[in-house]
């Protein structure tokens, strides 16, 4: 047989490959560019080719590749417990300082929930624990009261003194509500207290510092045991809306710190002004309330004198 004959065979023959896989040589291949392509070394491969020249490859020779089957990583084991907060799963981009700034937390309070965590090296998928609440969900009905949306500053004190209530009582219609942990845009349910029903009317006066001293009006309203009051505000001799900047008028309810509106459209023809509510007032709203009818104010009066 000749070398010729006799490379040809060597070159057709495929050789056992424990523990690592086939390849057939292209070219270009070389031993020291194949050990770099999958991470093995030029001795390794040539122990694994007893008797391959790796100065004298052929194009489709095929050899072996001594890779082992790369171990599965064992996936990060999440906290055992993540008690008053959140599991969360880690991202692409991940960092404790991202995390902590996303979630209202701090990076020390992140570290004290994970005890072990390394945030030098945190890894995709790992789970962590957020030393935040899960939101609790807004209530859905709200017998004797309101819903109310929590707004920056907001505490349940404030809310309290503002719909004449107690913050026990708050905490009592909303289970699991943290007063410390307040979201803005959170809802929550404000019980109201009983109020004294009424029917009252309240003449409103022109603002002493509005644009219109001859303005006339009134505040009619009714009010049930439970708050719910319908209201009606009617004025007249007053100019056009247009001319004090403003496309119509608006009677603008106000009391500690809390406000509602109340649209007005003009009766065709008549220059008479008038708008229409029905809200859930608190007791506190009867003896602190205001209301101002704008632009202007072109009229207002306190709520407190509707009798």
């Amino acid at each position: 047989m000749t070398d010729e004959e006799r490379e040809e065979v060597e070159t057709r023959q495929t050789p056992a490959c424990p523990g690592g896989f086939l390849y057939e040589i292209r070219a270009g291949d070389t031993f020291y560019a194949l050990a770099r392509r999958y991470g093995t070394t030029v001795e390794a491969i040539t122990a694994a080719n007893p008797g391959v020249d790796p100065r004298r490859l052929q194009i489709g020779q095929l050899i072996c590749i001594p890779v082992a089957v790369p171990t599965p990583p064992t996936p990060p084991v999440p906290p055992v417990l993540c008690p008053g907060g959140t599991p969360y799963v880690i991202r692409q981009g991940d960092t404790l300082y991202r995390i902590a700034q996303r979630y209202g937390t701090t990076v020390d309070a992140l570290l004290r929930a994970n005890p072990g965590i390394d945030p030098m090296n945190l890894q995709i998928g790992q789970v962590i624990c957020i030393p935040v609440p899960i939101p609790v969900p807004p209530p859905t009905v709200c017998p004797g009261g309101v819903f109310y949306t929590i707004r920056a500053g907001d505490t349940l004190y404030t809310i309290a003194a503002a719909y004449g209530t107690t913050v026990q009582a708050i905490l009592a219609a909303n289970p699991g509500l943290d007063p410390m942990r307040l979201q803005v845009g959170q809802v929550i349910c404000v019980p109201l207290p009983a109020v004294a029903p009424r029917t009252c009317t309240l003449a409103l006066a022109p603002s002493v510092t509005g644009p219109v001293t001859t303005a006339g009006g009134a505040l009619w309203m009714r009010t049930d045991a439970s708050g719910r009051t319908e209201l009606l505000v009617i004025i007249t001799n007053v100019p056009s809306p247009t001319s004090l900047g403003a496309a119509t008028y608006t009677a603008l309810f106000t009391w500690g710190g809390y406000s509602f509106q109340v649209p007005m459209t003009e009766a065709l023809g008549t220059g008479i002004w008038a708008g229409t509510a029905v809200q859930q007032l608190p007791a506190a709203f009867f003896s602190t309330g205001s209301v101002n009818v704008w632009p202007g104010p072109v009229l207002g009066g306190l709520v407190a004198n509707c009798k």
